[in-house]
């Protein structure tokens, strides 16, 4: 690991005393700046110099620390370094996109939509990672994300080789990236709405009692499912207005991941309509249990 210059003394030992505030401090400033102008280089640039100072704390702060528990460490590596870190992958995504995008519409509708087909692919690549971290598992937590002193080349990846076993786990970065699509692809859908001209409006004043309580995924495998058998509209309707409908009246947002959730359907190995299938399932039980009451 290279650094450039010493890291703020007091941020370390502010990070010692509670590195959770360090975080959660981070969050805030990190919304500050996201807010400070309309012109998203300058923005992005803003936020990558932002996040490659925190990060040089972090790592000069993390060749000491020694977390008390196993629980902390996994938290550390598992959600907090890569929500930082995937904000990092994040920007930089998004600087390479703007000062390389052609200039006519088509072309634009192109790129975006060969970015997207990337995310996808890497999610198809890397499933077992995916399916791991969408289902919020953790019987791998101690593997994955704590640190070790070993590299076992033969387990994981080459390219550990080279990194620092006291800043880095197996797979922390891995995650980051996953965060870092997710937010990307919700970019990369939102600029081809701007290009078809599309307006969705969020917040439409509905007052109801009904509330979605499966998962988001399930939500998605839903909407998709209406647009396949056409049995709304004949199928013919825009996908992210029809999750932003079903998501106001049933108070549950998944427009904003709809096609990172419907990535993650596509990749399934066993049951890719497993909602839908568990749903017929549930249905046909409750018949026969009707049936056996009638009788007795």
């Amino acid at each position: 690991m290279v650094y450039f210059g010493t890291p703020n003394s007091n941020q370390l030992f502010l990070m010692e005393l509670n590195y959770i505030s360090y975080f959660n401090e981070f969050e805030r400033e990190y919304k500050v700046l996201n807010n400070t102008s309309k012109d998203v280089l300058t923005v992005s640039l803003e936020i990558i110099h932002y996040i490659e100072k925190k990060l040089k704390e972090i790592y000069n702060w993390l060749q000491n620390h020694i977390f008390k528990t196993l629980q902390e460490e996994i938290h550390f590596f598992k959600e907090l370094k890569p929500r930082l870190v995937s904000k990092l992958i994040y920007y930089k995504a998004i600087l390479k996109l703007e000062t390389t995008l052609p200039q006519t519409k088509m072309d634009k509708k192109k790129q975006y939509e060969k970015l997207l087909m990337g995310i996808h692919y890497h999610a198809i690549s890397n499933q077992d990672l995916y399916e791991y971290y969408r289902s919020r598992s953790s019987d791998k937590d101690e593997d994955h994300f704590v640190r070790h002193s070993f590299k076992d080349i033969i387990k994981y990846d080459c390219c550990l080789i080279n990194f620092d076993s006291k800043l880095s786990t197996s797979h922390d970065y891995n995650v980051a990236t996953i965060m870092a699509n997710d937010l990307f692809a919700i970019h990369l859908e939102n600029k081809l709405d701007e290009l078809n001209g599309k307006y969705l409006p969020k917040n439409l004043p509905i007052d109801n009692k009904f509330n979605w309580t499966g998962s988001k995924v399930d939500m998605t495998e839903l909407v998709y499912a209406f647009q396949a058998t056409g049995c709304i509209n004949n199928g013919n309707f825009d996908l992210k207005e029809l999750a932003i409908f079903l998501g106001t009246m049933l108070n549950v947002e998944i427009d904003s991941n709809l096609y990172g959730n419907y990535s993650d359907i596509k990749s399934r190995k066993v049951s890719k309509t497993r909602f839908i299938n568990t749903m017929s399932e549930k249905l046909i039980e409750k018949m026969d249990n009707d049936d056996s009451k009638k009788k007795h």
